[in-house]
């Protein structure tokens, strides 16, 4: 036995410290909403602060959703999987911060060539999101390389790793509009819980 086998944490010793994070990333979030944005009494940009952080709040429930799925089949967190499912707390841990930035200050132009304060905060926030979806990828690979779910549960996996990768490759595309076209900002707000959805129906329809 290796040495970093000795690093594991059963499931059910987990889970609490999970929940309890996404809870208090989506409790960040709502006190993350400016209350004036731009003129005062712009009730239009208040509204759609709101809406914005209604799309991201969907957004952290369906990353909960998916990861704590993930856990859930695993026997034992060994250290990759502690390792990526950490990572993937503390980037959950900023998304309210980088959320509020993006709410504040994305509403302007730029791209790859002109890096204004609105490319700034949309890159870091979509750049967060990026980085949750690659964590939550490799957490499902590392549950087939190293055998650590039960063989009847390794259709769902095999279905996420597809499904996830497919939202990979979305939100790099849509990454990759972010840095080089200057009328592409903060669009992808409207667009990643849509990408999110999309994902967990071609699992659905895969499993069914």
């Amino acid at each position: 036995m290796g040495w970093w086998q000795h690093h594991r944490l059963e499931v059910h010793a987990t889970l609490p410290l999970f929940d309890g994070v996404f809870a208090v990333a989506l409790t960040l979030l709502a006190f993350s909403v400016p209350e004036r944005l731009g003129t005062m009494g712009d009730v239009t940009s208040l509204y759609s602060a709101i809406l914005a952080y209604g799309l991201n709040g969907i957004a952290i429930l369906l990353y909960w959703y998916k990861l704590r799925r993930l856990v859930v089949l695993t026997r034992a967190l060994h250290l990759q999987q502690l390792l990526l499912g950490l990572l993937g707390l503390l980037t959950v841990v900023v998304l309210p911060k980088f959320s509020a930035l993006a709410l504040e200050h994305g509403h302007g132009q730029g791209d790859l060539t002109n890096w204004t304060l609105a490319q700034v905060s949309n890159v870091s926030f979509l750049g967060a999101l990026f980085l949750f979806d690659g964590l939550c990828l490799l957490y499902a690979i590392s549950l087939l390389r190293h055998g650590a779910v039960r063989r009847s549960d390794r259709q769902h996996v095999r279905a996420a790793v597809r499904s996830q990768a497919f939202g990979f490759v979305v939100l790099l595309v849509m990454a990759m509009m972010e840095l080089l076209l200057s009328w592409f900002n903060n669009e992808y707000v409207l667009l990643v819980p849509l990408v999110l959805l999309v994902e967990e129906f071609l699992i659905a329809r895969r499993i069914g």
